[in-house]
């Protein structure tokens, strides 16, 4: 006999076969598109290998930033390096279980740039004593040096380590840390969900001291409650009383999918995650005051019975204009979309409302196809950016599905993974977006072809929406187009510009490879030495900018009125008093500095232990973007295309699109391309054979 969940399967698939029955015209338009995904293989030997999770960068103002320590963790090739990728496994690798009698299993971190040049990664299965290799780390562990007592011995759940039969894994980046979903006693034993430092070890100065930094079972439920919304430091001491959960609910099966809500509604200023577990409720979980009930048991399925393991259950928070969590309801082919409000106190449901459509098919995952990135009180990339669409993930039949908030489909994609073709059924774990939204983290179970022995994979795909994928990953770009922007930049590197090509009217030099011989090289000659001017007053001696055209960089020489090239000497401003000479640097390797992160950088901005210390200078880039700076006067340019722009500017006058062309002149590019032409020039230019940097 038929189960009911079976009958709903074959009733929606029969429904999906009629409508491609009908007639073309009855449906024309309402069809979504359906792409193929080239996958890159980006790693194997990942067994049981469950969530996915960018790392992500970090808001200055919590707690990493914030500690120099932890600020370092965030550097290139460290753990919390934010383009690096955390995937759940079981395994592991290496270092000793804690306790055998529950769930092993490990956070990894790993380089997805690192497999580009050296082809696919395959994990060692003893990461312990990996030499140095900073292609993967193990982050976290059920081992001994990761247990919850290492920082909170008087916990309620000190014995538990930070990750066992780790699932699901979400980061608050607005002022926060990672926090990883666990069923260390499988689907049917008691859940946990903890918060974790970079050293991998649950949160050391715990708010909670009933937690720590593990919340498990019904051992850590809330035992107190807000009175008001105070303000002040005294207020908030007196704030809270003795109380029960202010919604029931808790862990008793395994956490199986875990969101950031963002800071708590009782105005405490601490982070709240909710958090899926196997028997189909929801819990919201306040770092400080513990574990209260949000949706009840049974509101997403994991399967056909417990026995069912979905492996994880997806979480997207939607947090403006209006709060609403997203949850994959893999047993039911659906969405659960709960409508939250608050209480001030914590979280509760509004409204609950399904989305469900004929090409469900076992959805394990849902993932903002834009996440949140730059809202320092939600930042995180289970939260989806303002009007965000979601991708959900198939188990069923390997697919992605692109969806709007209010559940239209958009678009679908098949998977193609090499010597496979397309991903097929039950191979899909999870998905996660990357920051920059153009491609998405994918975990697979089994093995794949050419990688015997090692199964499970992480791999990349491109994004995609209603209009096509992502014009290529990391991996597919071009390297013959690369090649032919560089050679291009080399070309308008060593142009002479003219009136008509837009030199001027200010300038110093009619090219780039003038100041900068070889070409890229340095100039120690004076002419070509670059002057930045201000005003002092010489009683103060306060300095301040002139307001001149020839100001602040005073340029040599300035066209003359009539309609050739001929140039004159330019006026310097008479309220110059203070002249900077500089000298035209080589730019060998300094397209380099532009993929330093700002993590790296304002890691730097500390006392070395005599107390002085710098200050990184945060900048909006051309794109509107705020960033550490790394070029120019002061650190005050972004990026190396912005560098590139200010050089045309400065050096060349050229500042507006070039009206004509000089006859027999080589073709010069508009100003955006010519100046992203130049960016790839100096991201290919070496130091020439046999020269000294």
């Amino acid at each position: 006999m038929l189960s009911g969940i079976s009958l709903r399967r074959m009733l929606s698939r029969a429904t999906a076969i009629f409508l491609s029955l009908l007639p073309s015209w009855a449906f024309a338009g309402d069809q979504p598109p359906d792409w193929r995904l080239n996958a890159r293989i980006v790693a194997v030997g990942l067994p049981d290998v469950a969530g996915v999770r960018e790392v992500g960068r970090f808001h200055v103002g919590g707690p990493i930033p914030g500690n120099p320590e932890f600020l370092m963790a965030t550097r290139e090739g460290r753990m919390l390096d934010p383009l690096r990728v955390l995937v759940a496994v079981g395994s592991n690798f290496g270092a000793p279980a804690d306790d055998p009698a529950l769930e092993v299993g490990a956070i990894l971190s790993i380089d997805p740039r690192a497999g580009k040049s050296g082809g696919t990664i395959i994990v060692p299965q003893d990461l312990t004593g990996n030499g140095g290799d900073a292609r993967v780390q193990l982050y976290t562990a059920q081992s001994e040096r990761f247990l919850n007592r290492r920082y909170n011995a008087g916990a309620r759940t000190a014995r538990l380590a930070a990750a066992s039969g780790p699932r699901y894994i979400s980061i608050n980046n607005a002022f926060g840390r990672p926090w990883i979903a666990n069923a260390p006693n499988g689907l049917a034993g008691e859940g946990s969900v903890t918060v974790i430092d970079p050293d991998g070890a649950p949160l050391a100065n715990a708010p909670s001291r009933e937690a720590g930094g593990v919340f498990a079972g019904r051992h850590t439920d809330r035992e107190q409650a807000p009175k008001a919304q105070p303000s002040g430091w005294l207020g908030k001491l007196l704030n809270y009383q003795a109380s029960g959960q202010l919604t029931s609910g808790g862990m008793q099966t395994g956490a199986l999918g875990t969101a950031f809500l963002g800071p708590s509604p009782d105005g405490s200023g601490f982070a709240v995650f909710a958090a899926v577990t196997a028997d189909g409720g929801v819990v919201q979980i306040h770092v400080q005051d513990g574990v209260d009930g949000l949706a009840a048991r049974g509101t997403v399925s994991a399967g056909r019975g417990i026995g069912d393991d979905p492996g994880v259950i997806g979480l997207a928070f939607k947090w403006n204009p209006d709060r609403a969590l997203y949850i994959a309801d893999p047993g039911r082919d659906r969405l659960v979309l709960l409508e939250l409000e608050d209480d001030r106190r914590h979280f509760t449901v509004a409204r609950t409302r399904t989305i469900s459509l004929p090409q469900f098919d076992r959805p394990v995952d849902v993932a903002a196809a834009i996440p949140e990135i730059a809202n320092p009180q939600f930042s995180s990339h289970t939260t989806l950016a303002g009007g965000s669409d979601l991708f959900v993930a198939n188990r069923g039949d390997g697919s992605l599905l692109r969806l709007s908030q209010d559940g239209r489909l958009l678009a679908r994609a098949t998977i193609e993974v090499p010597g496979v073709g397309p991903l097929g059924a039950d191979r899909l774990r999870a998905i996660a977006t990357s920051a920059d939204a153009q491609h998405i983290w994918i975990t697979i179970g089994g093995e794949v072809p050419g990688f015997p022995g090692h199964e499970g994979a992480l791999v990349e795909v491109g994004a995609f929406d209603e209009h096509g994928a992502a014009a290529a990953t990391q991996e597919t770009q071009s390297a013959a187009a690369d090649a032919n922007l560089a050679a291009r930049g080399k070309q308008v590197f060593q142009t002479d510009y003219t009136r008509r090509m837009g030199l001027g009217p200010l300038f110093n030099a009619m090219s780039c490879v003038a100041c900068h011989p070889g070409p890229g090289g340095a100039s120690t000659d004076e002419s070509h030495f670059a002057r930045r001017i201000a005003h002092m007053d010489p009683g103060s001696g306060r300095t301040v900018p002139i307001d001149h055209p020839n100001s602040p960089v005073a340029r040599r020489y300035t066209l003359d009125g009539g309609a050739s090239n001929a140039t004159v000497p330019a006026a310097m401003p008479r309220q110059a008093n203070v002249i900077s000479l500089r000298m035209p640097l080589a730019l060998y390797g300094i397209a380099r500095i532009d993929e330093i992160p700002d993590s790296v950088i304002e890691a730097q901005a500390v006392s070395k232990g005599d107390g002085i210390k710098g200050r990184a200078h945060h900048v909006v880039d051309g794109q509107g973007a705020s960033r550490v700076g790394r070029y120019g006067w002061k650190a005050d340019v972004a990026t190396l295309e912005d560098m590139v722009a200010n050089a045309f500017a400065n050096e060349l006058g050229v500042t507006g699109p070039s009206v004509s062309r000089e006859a027999g002149a080589q073709p010069i590019e508009d100003d955006s391309a010519q100046i992203e032409a130049v960016a790839s020039y100096l991201r290919a230019l070496r130091l020439p054979d046999g020269a000294k940097p």
